[in-house]
């Protein structure tokens, strides 16, 4: 019996091509990209599914609720699969995103393109065939969200655009793919054993964005919590440090209820927990309240921390949430 994959298209450079100006620009949608496909297995029926066609950075929260209600609505009128087509610059926060809210029994893969259609050697053909292989894959429902670049598989948790130009962009630093395409077969080298799915509520919150550097202070905090945000996400400094000047500002946010998720500025590895003692190491910040947010990179924390705000998640439970996988 043949699959029936669903290619939904959301823009990006895969959708661009260039204009008389000589620069790119939204051009193409889901049925123009599958008809760049030389051929399709003949046990794969490829669906085109036009969503929308704006480069990432404009993507927003709504985006985001209304590409997951379209993906469990393309699960309920019999697709096996789905393929969405994206921007590279956010493409790790919608699918992480997708994979935090969705467990719904088919594959979903969401891939791109460094290089445009008009480009000399463009990756479009590539990805997007590739990608739909992986989509009619059975395996594939069972590891989440996945991206699908340069012929590896990696996980929507760990997927990380590391190169703003090479064609291999998405990577799991860490671990490697966990999979991989050749010969038009999907090959499995592991599976992922952290995974969260919450679903969603009412996705309407403010989580900021707050980087520690040299030099850094209280005034980014400060502002936030005079804003009313619902969240702050702190990107530290090596294993989860901050300068002392910012610790001011982050037990104001934490005085007024809001919840402050650490992260770090260094793609790979876990924060420290118990091993300096100076103002503004780790120990002090766990014990000020501030939430230690597991191994993600502060942009995913924040999707993280959006959708557990969405249902309503207290500080305790969204503690639990970040932290009892690796730090309880």
């Amino acid at each position: 019996m043949k699959k029936k994959i669903a290619v939904v298209s959301t823009g990006g450079t895969i959708a661009m091509k260039v204009d008389k100006s000589g620069l790119a620009v939204p051009a193409l949608g889901a049925k123009e990209l599958i008809e760049t496909l030389p051929s399709i297995s003949g046990h794969i029926d490829v669906s085109d599914v036009a969503y929308k066609n704006v480069p990432s950075p404009q993507i927003t929260h709504e985006d985001l609720v209304e590409l997951r209600n379209l993906v469990i609505d393309l699960k309920d009128k019999g697709f096996d699969g789905v393929v969405i087509t994206h921007g590279t610059d956010t493409m790790e926060e919608t699918a992480y995103f997708l994979d935090l809210t969705t467990d719904i029994g088919i594959p979903i893969v969401l891939t791109g393109a460094q290089r445009n259609p008009s480009s000399i050697s463009s990756d479009v053909q590539l990805n997007l065939m590739d990608s739909i292989l992986v989509a009619a894959n059975d395996k594939t429902a069972e590891v989440g969200v996945v991206i699908v670049f340069s012929s590896e598989i990696v996980p929507a948790r760990e997927a990380t655009k590391f190169h703003r130009s090479r064609v291999d962009t998405f990577k799991s630093l860490e671990f490697g793919p966990i999979g991989t395409i050749s010969n038009n077969k999907v090959l499995w080298f592991r599976t992922p054993t952290i995974r969260d799915t919450y679903g969603i509520g009412d996705f309407d919150k403010t989580v900021d964005i707050i980087p520690s550097y040299l030099g850094s202070d209280s005034r980014m905090i400060e502002n936030s919590v005079k804003g009313d945000v619902d969240g702050i996400i702190l990107q530290g400094v090596g294993g989860g440090h901050v300068p002392k000047a910012m610790l001011e500002g982050i037990q104001k946010a934490i005085d007024k209820g809001i919840p402050v998720v650490l992260t770090s500025r260094v793609p790979t590895g876990r924060l420290f927990t118990d091993t300096y003692g100076y103002e503004g190491a780790e120990r002090q910040l766990r014990s000020m309240g501030v939430i230690f947010g597991e191994d993600l990179s502060a942009f995913k924390a924040r999707i993280k921390l959006l959708v557990l705000l969405s249902l309503g998640f207290d500080y305790d439970k969204i503690r639990s949430e970040f932290e009892q996988k690796l730090y309880q």
